[in-house]
């Protein structure tokens, strides 16, 4: 059975708070089963988490760094896809994001060989290969 969507957002607020952070709904959407996304606003910038499937199908949350202009396409972007999409966020000078669930960071891209048609490496190959999974299984 999975939690309605406001009473997790509520929960998500209420830990905010009680750490000594600031949130709020920016954008209101389905209370019952709309998606979320989370960003925080910190010291050192701007981060959006949004929630995804892992490959056991669990709940975890991808971390990304995001300037205001693109964060707010996206914002836009998701709404044109999900109407009940509900935002929070959550401004903490710490830059925590209070949210219970594991989060993972987005891979960084790897940097291009240095010379053209020299070998890669095996790690940089699995993480291709890992970030190309998770691009193709997203929300699913």
């Amino acid at each position: 059975m999975r939690l309605k969507t406001g009473i997790w957002v509520d929960a998500l607020i209420r830990r905010a708070q009680a750490g000594g952070a600031f949130a709020c709904v920016v954008v209101r959407g389905d209370r019952d089963a709309g998606s979320v996304l989370v960003t925080v606003r910190g010291r050192d910038g701007l981060m959006l988490y949004t929630p995804e499937r892992n490959f056991e199908g669990e709940r975890v949350w991808r971390a990304e760094s995001l300037e205001e202009d693109a964060l707010s396409k996206r914002i836009e972007q998701r709404l044109n896809f999900d109407p009940d999409l509900m935002v929070v966020e959550i401004d903490d000078a710490q830059g925590r994001h209070f949210i219970e669930e594991p989060v993972e960071a987005l891979p960084i891209k790897a940097k291009p060989a240095s010379a053209p048609g020299s070998p890669a490496t095996p790690q940089a190959d699995s993480e291709a290969a890992a970030a190309a999974a998770r691009a193709l299984f997203r929300g699913r």
